[in-house]
């Protein structure tokens, strides 16, 4: 029996750990159908395996002899095939062995609810089924890799007690919307908008038309107005320009009268330096004795 603390592996590792075209088509399938890790594609080929291995022995043995058990174990083994979705009906032993794993990842529980449209993403499945949301018919199951039987695959959907049975809920996909009937109302609304486009289409059309005119509307006013300031300059102009000769010729008269005014005195001529000193100096005594009368002047007054 075993212990459950310790249980037995369900899967068989790889012979070679360090493969790079098996590593990278292992990443594929984790992207694709939203994998935890390697182990889980690992479960996904030995379970496939266990089928393929029987089915081979059952060929073995109906090539020498029929054998009814032979025949008994190959339809009970196409029967629990089918029953889980893996095969279609009416299929053979050679259809078991061309198998593939993406044919047991398919029928995952996880991929089924985002085939559903109940998630919006992989990842987002089996968030919802590890918190517990998901159920099949009144059964909560929180196992993303539960194998999902054909019978039950209609039964999927959220628990009762789940949040997410309120339409009007945030993390509830809009895909989902189509079995309430509520996509009616939204095709509805949606068509409305298709006409309300056009006449926006032909508004816009309108408004840029619109707006074509009046640029080239402003465009001919601007020309005018440049003509008329063109016109008004070219008369304003000979007026200014006797403005501004005259305070020129004035500045200029200004320029020829001020050196006139401030003449500097003309240096002694070679006649008045030929002089002799004392008549340079007649000046001189003439303000001695002007000086002379003005003491005496004074002396007077004091003695009056």
């Amino acid at each position: 029996m075993g212990s459950p603390k310790f249980p037995r592996k369900k899967y068989t590792t790889p012979f070679h750990p360090w493969k790079e075209d098996r590593i990278k088509s292992e990443r594929e399938l984790m992207k694709k159908y939203g994998l935890k890790n390697h182990k889980e594609v690992w479960k996904a080929k030995t379970y496939l395996g266990k089928y393929r291995g029987h089915a081979r022995e059952l060929l073995a043995k109906m090539g020498a002899k029929e054998d009814p058990q032979v025949k008994k174990e190959s339809d009970q083994l196409l029967l629990h095939l089918t029953r889980m979705g893996i095969l279609s009906a009416g299929s053979s032993l050679d259809d078991v062995l061309a198998l593939e794993t993406e044919s047991v990842l398919s029928r995952r529980l996880q991929t089924l609810v985002y085939l559903k449209g109940i998630s919006t993403t992989p990842d987002h499945s089996r968030q919802l089924i590890n918190h517990g949301h998901i159920a099949i018919g009144e059964r909560k199951v929180t196992i993303p890799s539960y194998m999902v039987i054909k019978d039950e695959e209609n039964k999927i959907g959220y628990t009762g007690i789940s949040p997410l049975n309120e339409l009007s809920h945030p993390a509830r996909p809009k895909i989902d919307m189509y079995k309430t009937g509520v996509t009616a109302v939204k095709e509805e609304k949606a068509e409305e908008p298709s006409e309300s486009k056009e006449a926006s289409d032909r508004k816009e059309e309108k408004t840029k038309e619109g707006k074509k005119e009046d640029i080239e509307s402003a465009k001919e006013e601007k020309t005018d107005a440049g003509e008329k300031i063109t016109e008004e300059t070219t008369k304003e102009k000979p007026a200014v320009e006797k403005e501004t000769t005259e305070p020129a010729e004035q500045s200029k008269s200004t320029k020829q009268e001020k050196p006139a005014k401030e003449e500097k005195p003309e240096p002694p001529s070679k006649a008045e330096e030929e002089k002799p000193a004392e008549e340079r100096t007649e000046p001189v005594k003439k303000s001695e004795t002007g000086n002379k009368n003005a003491k005496e002047t004074n002396k007077k007054k004091g003695a009056r």
